[in-house]
């Protein structure tokens, strides 16, 4: 589909959905050397910020702490769901003398008093699409409501207002991060190397915010960011035998997961089905369901493509692959198609899947880019039958 004949793209309207989704794996790699040359500021920051707080004695959890640190990442609707996604990823790798937390900009903005005191010490990861006033709202307030606030900016746009407003004397720090434009503007016609990367806008805030707040080695960090590039173009090569596994009709799409590991991904998921031509004619349901919940209950599988996003410990992907299996002995009877997308790693769903062959186990927090990457692709599959 990616490759998909141009003229019929273009008759379907898809011919940028289909160069985003294509322009992903290349966009990773160049936020991932961003963040290369970026880690020394923000790591500053972060480090001035736990200063502030009291969380001393390095930067390794097991080391000396005294203190508790803030980190409130915010957002909203694409951004929102980035900074889900790197929220969870944190909390995942719990780090002593520090708090993670997720909060809407406009629930930030309308009523900070609710989400931060002034005698804390906070860190705000405020995540733009670009342009977003409630975002800039939201810092105006929270840094009203308390004294030691430090702000991690990253924009999608290097004319975000969000640049100037937040200096350095103030401490703040705004990333903005090339090529990857507003979602809100219109790429239908647009020349593929200007065209604003739409789909990418999720991928891409998500993957530099873990880089920001992941305590692994900045190596090992940006190993893995290549790794999920490397997987994307996985994606971008076996398309049609994935774009096949959505040959068959569907009046929903449901995107499993498991817990909170990949939640910001089936959210931005089921936002992104919107976005793609076709849907919204057929009028195609996006839903959300946890994989050991629907082995329980199937109606949220009743006449859907069933997408399940596995991944997590040994442990955590054989009860999920378990739970498959279960569900999909009575698929065909519930008009559901089940599809898996899942590592190399065992154990693995024996039904419909997609396989993400030849590469090292990957944490949830960058396995979750390529897995959004296939979905993407099979909305943009369907979109165009």
């Amino acid at each position: 589909m990616l490759e998909h004949d141009l003229i019929q793209l273009i008759h379907n309207h898809a011919q940028a959905p289909a160069s985003q989704i294509r322009r992903q794996p290349a966009l990773w790699r160049e936020v991932a050397a961003l963040y290369r040359d970026a880690t020394e500021d923000v790591n500053d920051l972060i480090g001035r910020a736990r200063a502030a707080a009291g969380v001393m004695g390095g930067d390794e959890a097991q080391d000396g702490i005294d203190g508790q640190l803030l980190v409130v990442l915010t957002g909203s609707d694409l951004a929102l769901n980035a900074a889900q996604a790197a929220c969870n990823a944190a909390v995942a790798q719990p780090i002593k003398g520090c708090d993670f937390t997720c909060v809407s900009c406009a629930d930030l903005a309308s009523a900070p008093a609710d989400y931060v005191r002034d005698q804390e010490t906070v860190l705000l990861v405020a995540l733009s699409r670009g342009d977003d006033e409630d975002l800039l709202s939201a810092v105006v307030q929270v840094r009203s409501q308390t004294k030691n606030l430090f702000v991690l900016g990253v924009t999608c746009s290097s004319d975000d207002p969000l640049a100037t407003a937040l200096a350095p004397e103030d401490d703040g720090l705004v990333v903005a991060l090339p090529l990857v434009a507003s979602a809100a503007d219109d790429a239908s016609t647009a020349p593929v190397d200007s065209e604003p990367v739409q789909l990418a806008g999720f991928t891409c805030l998500a993957l530099f915010a873990t880089l920001c707040l992941d305590t692994a080695p900045v190596a090992e960090k940006l190993s893995h960011a290549n790794q999920a590039a490397a997987m994307g173009d996985k994606v971008i090569m076996d398309e049609a035998a994935l774009a096949s596994l959505a040959l068959s009709p569907f009046d929903a799409l449901c995107v499993l997961s498991d817990g909170s590991a990949f939640a910001g991904v089936a959210r931005e998921a089921r936002d992104e089905a919107k976005n793609f031509c076709g849907l919204n004619e057929r009028s195609i349901e996006v839903r959300l369901g946890d994989v050991q919940s629907a082995a329980l209950d199937n109606k949220a599988l009743h006449d859907a493509l069933g997408v399940a996003l596995v991944g997590g410990t040994d442990d955590d992907r054989a009860s999920q692959v378990a739970a498959l299996q279960e569900m999909d002995e009575t698929a065909a009877d519930n008009g559901c198609t089940l599809v898996a997308l899942q590592p190399e790693q065992a154990p693995h769903f024996t039904g419909r899947s997609f396989t993400f062959d030849g590469f090292a186990a990957l944490p949830c927090s960058y396995l979750g880019l390529p897995y959004l990457m296939a979905v993407q692709v099979l909305l943009l599959a369907a979109s165009v039958k």
